[in-house]
């Protein structure tokens, strides 16, 4: 019996390539370079301290499989954006809950434009995620926002100084996805990205859902000039 190939969530191509759930660029601004000598440690619910040799490990990857075209040449734009941003962040001195960053200053080209491939990147990250955990969200709006480059409606980032202890320190990852459902549809979803100082909540929010984390959230539809830091409370 002949096995059918693994396909793009994306375009539906045969998929042949894992994306970075923490982007290598992180990886290696905040730790340079990772090898046998110098390993980074993993954390995770199953065990602790466990030697990473190579930013490439599939520890660091999504399960949910990419085409090399969507996980590379059409992925591009939005990787630099983000890339872009999270660099200047990271450079700054001190991050503070209400501090404005100027978008334009951080980009060089229109704001909104700026945002809107940041806000894709994470749409990519997130579709990934709902694929790899089978969460109960319809994929396909994911992968059309990313297609024709344009925001996903539903999709909420809140941007600020982390809260996981990292202040100052060389930590970074990912957390668990958390939802809520309606008669087995996922209605809300949340999740976190931290690297350093920095972290980033990912949403998806239906429109009846009113929820205390959008308060600080922004949407390139919606999106000024100016990213303001959200505060972010520990649970």
């Amino acid at each position: 019996m002949e096995i059918a190939p693994v396909v793009c969530w994306i375009c539906g191509a045969v998929a042949d390539s894992a994306e970075h759930l923490l982007k290598a660029s992180d990886l290696r601004g905040l730790f340079g370079t990772v090898s046998q000598s110098h390993p980074l440690y993993l954390h995770s619910d199953a065990a602790r301290n466990v030697p990473k040799r190579t930013i490439k490990d599939p520890a660091f990857k999504s399960k949910a499989l990419l085409c090399a075209d969507c996980n590379n040449a059409k992925s591009q734009p939005y990787d630099r954006a983000w890339e872009r941003l999270s660099d200047d962040l990271r450079r700054r001195d001190s991050l503070r809950p209400g501090q404005l960053i100027k978008i334009n200053k951080v980009f060089k080209r229109p704001a909104k434009e700026a945002l809107l491939d940041t806000h894709l990147y994470f749409v990519k990250l997130f579709g990934c995620r709902i694929v790899e955990n089978k969460i109960p969200i319809d994929v396909r709006p994911f992968a059309e926002a990313f297609l024709q480059r344009r925001a996903h409606p539903h999709v909420f980032i809140a941007i600020g100084p982390t809260v996981f202890g990292a202040q100052g320190r060389r930590i970074a990852g990912w957390s668990e996805v958390h939802g809520h459902n309606v008669h087995g549809r996922c209605v809300f979803a949340s999740w976190f990205y931290h690297v350093a100082d920095v972290a980033v909540s990912i949403m998806y929010a239906e429109p009846d859902q009113r929820r205390v984390g959008l308060t600080h959230a922004w949407h390139p539809d919606s999106a000024g000039t100016m990213l303001r830091m959200a505060r972010f409370e520990r649970h």
